[in-house]
Parts: structure tokens; C-alpha cells; sequence
């Protein structure tokens, strides 16, 4: 039989695909609204499971309907802790290569499979992948775990094996070729490129002929990480904290961590320097009439008009705000998450987007430049390498509409211009603890502390 990929399923697939989601939502019923934003697609192309960006799940339904409940149930829950933990956004973070998919979907295999096992997904466990087979203890992040891989593969020159078989075992090596001419290839072994891992020729595009397929745009799938932190937290709060796997609690702080820091006090003195206006009840000015007092008259005691009275209008002086993330490599990813939702607290509180608000990533060089509309504009993230924030400055300073003030987001390892710039510059130190970074930060700017530790 040749390989099919289909978004309608059989009244029988449908049937178990129903069946091994709700087992699935017996284990971590805080999942659910993951679970239930996936788009399954029946495909004889996986091995398995995999899953895209764009949330469409594939499933070989031909192999998985032996495999049981239980097993398909933590197998969806394995492509959802991918989908959760961002893992496609994190590869491209942390600059893994085409040559290096494979590996990085092993790493985030390490990264979630210990959540799952503790979480009483048994028979994911019993064939799945962990961190000790590389030796490395349980815990710690994928890009930890992909550090490791590749001083292994620089080592031996090769690229790590994964293992064989279902998800969460690294799913293997897709194995092209295999087979007789004019049979269907083996079908590819890999979480696919939701996970971070190799594409797979059998995703689908964006958008698919019939509509039924489409993939989640990203508001779509912000909606859908919020209310699962909601739930999250929703379920500690009924349970206790032991009751959710602890990466699983990290991830939602971050998801739902807002800002403290009082924008509109610590940019207030650039916002009445900035030459951009819009109508508003911040000041007065002449340059715009009180429309409420367009009529009024001057009259002498006999009541006789003398003259119109011109009352001045209103007006909000906005800023033009350009926001710099440093993405070098000292960087965190939770420090990433903190600066981003800098950005958006940014936003709401002083009521600016796009022209308004630029968002540029930079570590050595500036790598892209950003009109901030939602923090879907900058889920992606470019760099990676060392850090100059000098840089970020001279950019800035050299734009065409200058900004009214530039805000650059860092953990503070960086040389800083020696010389005040001409545009107002605040410095945001994110989770910085050490005195010396703080002291190295010019008199000239005006220095904000973010601790999201505390």
C-alpha cells in the first residue's frame, strides 16, 4: 500500500484517536487545551507520532493501534511537552544546524522524558530515552544536553545514535532507501520539526487545499501555551506543587510572569522629550483647539462680544521606543523569556506598537529589527553569539527616525560606549547578581533591575 497522508480521518481512526486522548488527559489532565488544539493527521510516513509548528499531529495509526491506549495516550503527551516547552523556537535559539536536527531532537527527548516518567507515564519510560545513556543526570535543559552532544559528535566525528522504535526514544534514524523499488520508504523515525527535529517531507503547509489542515497561526498557539500555564497553575493550587512535573512549573511562571517594573515612571522623562504626539489628555497645547470650547466668546460688562477665546487642546506625547534583547550566548532562555515580556509591559502600559516600538535581537551584530505587534511578532529569536552592546547603540543612533529613547535588555557582559550617546539610553540588567556588572554600567544611562528570581 502506498503512503497516504490524510487531515480526515476514518470514523475508526477518529474513534481511537479520541480514546488515547483521553487516557492521555487521565495522566495530565492540565494538558488538555494542547491536547485538544492538535490537528491530528493519519500518515503512513511517520514511524509514530510527530508534530509541526503549525500543531497538526501526525499519527501511523497502522502501528499505533497495536501499541494500546495507554502507550498512544503518553506518547501524545511526549508531542505536547515538545509543542509546551517550545522546542522548535529553542533550536533555532540556539542555532542548531540542519545536520544537527536529529541530535537536538534527542536532547529535548532527555529534556521532557524525566518529567513524563515522574508524571506516571510508565510505558513511554520503559522504551524511552534518558539523559544517563549519554551520561548526564536527569533535569537539566536541552540546550545543556545539546552542549553535550556535540562535544561527543566532535569527539568521535560522528552523529549521536538515537534509539529505535516509539516516542520519546529519540525515534532512530529515518532510514531513506530501505525497501524495494517501487515500495513505500521506511517511514521516518523523529518527533519532526515541531520538536526542533528534521522536517519531514509528509508536513504539510500552512495552508492545505481543503482548509481542514491548516496550521495554528501564532496567536492561535499563544492562546493555547497561556491556558495551559493557566491550568497549570490552576492544578498545583487544588494539588500541591508536586502534583505537576517541576519543568513543567518553570515554564508556566514564565508563560505568566508580568512585569513590575513601572514603565511609565522610568521612561516618563524621555516620553515629554519625544517629538511624536497624539491626541490625548497629558498636555496642553496650541497646536491642536479645544474642541469642547470652540464657541467661546470674550464680552465687555454691557455683554457686547469682543472677541473669541482659542483654548488650547490636548495632546500625549508618545515615545519612539527602540528595544534591544541581547541574544548572545551568556543568555538565558528564561532571561529571554524576561526580556520579552519586558517588551510587552512596555507596550500595554504606555499604549505603543508598531512604529512606535521596535524590537531588534543583537549579540555581536544586530540580526533583526522588529515592529512589535504582540508577542507573536518576537517569539523568534536571532543570535546567539558573543555580546556588544556598543552596537546596539550606534544602530539606534544611526536610524533615519531616530528613537525618542533606546532600551537595551542584557545581562550586563558587554562593553558599553565610553562617549554619552545622542539618544537617551536605559539599561534593563536582567537577574544580574553581580556588583561589578552593575558598576560597569555608564553614568550616563539610567540603569533598571529585573530579578525574576524573587
Amino acid at each position: 500500500m502506498r503512503s497516504m497522508t490524510t487531515t480526515t480521518l476514518t470514523d475508526e481512526q477518529n474513534l481511537y484517536f479520541m480514546a488515547w486522548r483521553a487516557t492521555a488527559l487521565q495522566h495530565m489532565p492540565y494538558m488538555a487545551s494542547v491536547i485538544f488544539a492538535f490537528r491530528p493527521v493519519a500518515t503512513t510516513a511517520v514511524d509514530t507520532y510527530a508534530v509541526d509548528p503549525g500543531l497538526r499531529l501526525y499519527v501511523n495509526f497502522e502501528k499505533c493501534i497495536p501499541l494500546g491506549a495507554v502507550f498512544n495516550g503518553q506518547a501524545i503527551l511526549h508531542e505536547a511537552s515538545h509543542v509546551l516547552a517550545e522546542h522548535n523556537m529553542l533550536a533555532d535559539v540556539c542555532g542548531v544546524t540542519d545536520e544537527e536536527r536529529k541530535a537536538w531532537n534527542l536532547a529535548a527527548d532527555f529534556a521532557i522524558n524525566d518529567d513524563l516518567r515522574d508524571a506516571g507515564c510508565d510505558a513511554l519510560a520503559a522504551h524511552g530515552v534518558f539523559a544517563a545513556q549519554i551520561g548526564e543526570p536527569d533535569y537539566l535543559t536541552p540546550m545543556h544536553y545539546m552542549d553535550v552532544l556535540r562535544k561527543k559528535m566532535q569527539k568521535s566525528g560522528n552523529k549521536p545514535k538515537q534509539g529505535q522504535g516509539a516516542p520519546g526514544t529519540g525515534q532512530g534514524q529515518p532510514q531513506p532507501g530501505s525497501g524495494q523499488p517501487g515500495q513505500d520508504p521506511a517511514p521516518v523515525k523523529g518527533c519532526g520539526s515541531g520538536a526542533g527535529g528534521e522536517k519531514g517531507a509528509y508536513e504539510l503547509p500552512d495552508k492545505t487545499a481543503d482548509g481542514k489542515g491548516d496550521a495554528a497561526s501564532p496567536m492561535e498557539k499563544e492562546l493555547v501555551r497561556i491556558a495551559t500555564a493557566a491550568n497549570i497553575k490552576n492544578h498545583q493550587n487544588a494539588h500541591g506543587i508536586g502534583s505537576v512535573p517541576g519543568a513543567f512549573s518553570q515554564m508556566i511562571e514564565e508563560s505568566l510572569a508580568e512585569s513590575k517594573t513601572p514603565w511609565e515612571q522610568k521612561l516618563g522623562a524621555f516620553v515629554r522629550r519625544s517629538l511624536a504626539t497624539k491626541a490625548g489628555n497629558f498636555d496642553t497645547t496650541y497646536r491642536r483647539r479645544n474642541r469642547r470650547r470652540m464657541n467661546e466668546t470674550l464680552s465687555n460688562g454691557q455683554g457686547r462680544i469682543v472677541g473669541r477665546v482659542i483654548a488650547p487642546g490636548y495632546e500625549k506625547p508618545v515615545p519612539i521606543v527602540h528595544f534591544f534583547r541581547d541574544t548572545s550566548g551568556s543568555v538565558s532562555n528564561h532571561d529571554l523569556a524576561v526580556a520579552t515580556n519586558e517588551v510587552i509591559a512596555i507596550s500595554r502600559r504606555l499604549g505603543i506598537r508598531g512604529d512606535e516600538l521596535t524590537v531588534s535581537d543583537i549579540d555581536v551584530n544586530v540580526h533583526q529589527s522588529k515592529k512589535f505587534n504582540g508577542k507573536a511578532s518576537v517569539q523568534e529569536v536571532q543570535g546567539r553569539g558573543g555580546t556588544d552592546m556598543r552596537n546596539a547603540v550606534i544602530h539606534a543612533c544611526e536610524q533615519k527616525r531616530k528613537p525618542s529613547v533606546i532600551v537595551i535588555a542584557t545581562d550586563g557582559e558587554t562593553p558599553w560606549p565610553e562617549a554619552r550617546p545622542s539618544v537617551p539610553v536605559v539599561v534593563l540588567l536582567v537577574n544580574v547578581r553581580n556588583e561589578r556588572i552593575k558598576d560597569a554600567v555608564p553614568s550616563w544611562a539610567h540603569l533598571v533591575e529585573v530579578d525574576s528570581n524573587v
